[in-house]
């Protein structure tokens, strides 16, 4: 019964279809929250987005803004803010940030005349796609569930 439940266990972590990040993330451009996802595309109508993000405790991390780095640390509880000295102008920025050997990468584009308020306000525009499918995990999980009611034996 105990190999049982170790195999249920292995098969469930090795189907899961969500990825957690590893310490290093983006949490806010501003008071944009972006939820832990990393896309290659964020809009943002202030000129000086101040952004926060989580690395591992005391790590360095460079934040690069269209060529131009700086470094900021972590606090003690891996937490880190960044805003930029100067203002950043109206359209697009290539953002890179790297901690650790991590990085992530994407383009801001900047201001209020850059975004489509007409689509934002009717609520149309561009879905993101989903990523990955539960239904394997899902049978996995349904299979496991079913031979353990069932009494079924590991085959030796």
């Amino acid at each position: 019964m105990r190999k049982i439940w170790l195999l249920t266990i292995a098969v469930f972590f090795l189907t899961v279809s969500e990825t957690l990040a590893a310490g290093f993330n983006l949490k806010s451009i501003g008071n944009v929250s972006t939820d832990g996802k990393q896309i290659s595309h964020w809009w943002y109508t202030s000129n000086q987005p101040t952004f926060r993000g989580e690395a591992g405790t005391g790590a360095d991390v460079a934040v690069d803004i269209d060529g131009t780095t700086l470094q900021v640390s972590t606090d003690s509880a891996g937490d880190w803010v960044f805003t930029p000295t100067t203002s950043l102008t109206d359209g697009d920025h290539l953002v890179t940030l790297a901690s650790s050997g991590s990085e992530i990468k994407f383009t801001l584009t900047i201001g209020a005349a850059n975004v489509d308020w007409n689509a934002v306000q009717a609520g149309t525009g561009e879905a993101l796609p989903t990523v990955g499918i539960a239904w394997p995990t899902m049978a996995l999980l349904g299979m496991a569930v079913f031979f353990l009611l069932s009494g079924a034996r590991v085959i030796r």
